[in-house]
């Protein structure tokens, strides 16, 4: 055997060795180094009610890490976080709230004044209790506000106009948070934002077809104060006459509002599907009209029911309106 073979013999089974392992270690090297291939981390953002939940699943869609606090159906003027919950929004990048005293308990869990927690409804025109303040025309002129609003309808959301500054509101957190995706968020809010005005325009067709004398609302408690402005509906009464569904109808209350339904001749009592309806049906029995007892009023609905999503939850409610009272 020749040297030169002897040499070949030796060196070419340890190059192709070498070469294998280049090839492995270049094929492993994800595994050791994945961080430089990973997708960046998606902001994470926590809403403390479904319809602000639903609202930046609009604004933020795929962009965003989002957890909602309240589960559809829950009733927010009871509702207690739990040790979860508290969890998420230590966590978060992003808190948006909904204020005028609907998440308090938020104060509890979180530092006063953070950055990181936005307002959705700052800059809302807020309007005072329909009932609470019926016949006041001082008390009914609201403001726009800025943080925390006591003694104000928190309801906002049943107004597309009013949704879609909540919406900006939303993409003004996102996009301070997470500028590479602004454009996004930029585009998917105008998107929506048009979604809400053709809401607007088929519910208003309508609530149109109603004859005018039958646009009053008797309601379980006093939270659609703003369909009914937006719409052109009249709130005559509410069961629970508050914004809260913590109080509770006295005895002359409840003898009252049968009186205002025979008087103006209501044609239905509307509860919603996360109030206890038993008193709402008990007085739709004894005044002889109509209970609709699914409307969607501080909730929205579960997913998958169509009214998941604001407008879809607009929508709803309307047609359950328009039906009872046509």
């Amino acid at each position: 055997m020749t040297f030169l073979r002897l040499i070949r013999r030796i060196t070419f089974p340890a190059m192709a060795a070498a070469v294998a392992l280049t090839v492995v270690a270049a094929c492993g090297g994800s595994d050791d180094n994945g961080d430089d291939d990973a997708a960046p981390a998606k902001l994470k953002v926590v809403a403390t009610t479904t319809q602000i939940e639903a609202l930046a699943r609009e604004v933020g869609g795929d962009k965003i890490d989002l957890v909602g606090i309240l589960p559809a159906g829950a009733d927010a003027h009871e509702f207690e976080p739990t040790a979860s919950d508290l969890r998420a929004i230590e966590e978060a990048d992003v808190v948006l709230r909904h204020g005028v005293g609907l998440d308090n308990w938020l104060d509890d869990t979180i530092e006063a004044g953070s950055a990181r927690v936005v307002t959705v409804t700052d800059g809302i025109e807020l309007k005072e209790p329909a009932l609470e303040h019926a016949g006041d025309e001082d008390g009914e002129e609201g403001e726009e506000h800025e943080g925390e609003e006591e003694g104000f309808d928190p309801h906002v959301w049943h107004d597309p106009d009013r949704a879609k500054i909540m919406v900006e509101n939303i993409m003004a957190a996102l996009d301070g948070a997470d500028e590479a995706n602004e454009g996004t968020y930029d585009a998917n809010t105008a998107a929506y934002n048009q979604k809400l005005d053709a809401t607007k325009a088929e519910i208003q067709a309508m609530i149109d077809e109603i004859p005018a004398e039958n646009r009053k609302l008797v309601t379980n408690h006093d939270a659609f104060g703003y369909f009914a402005d937006a719409f052109g509906l009249e709130i005559v009464g509410a069961v629970i006459p508050s914004t809260s569904t913590d109080a509770e109808p006295s005895a002359g209350d409840t003898a009252a509002l049968l009186e205002t339904i025979e008087r103006e001749g209501v044609k239905a009592i509307f509860a919603e599907s996360s109030v206890n309806p038993g008193l709402a049906t008990t007085l739709a029995k004894d005044a002889g009209v109509t209970i609709v007892d699914d409307l969607y009023g501080d909730s929205l609905g579960e997913p998958g029911s169509g009214a998941d999503t604001v407008d879809g939850m607009l929508l709803a409610n309307a047609r359950k309106i328009v039906d009872a009272l046509k």
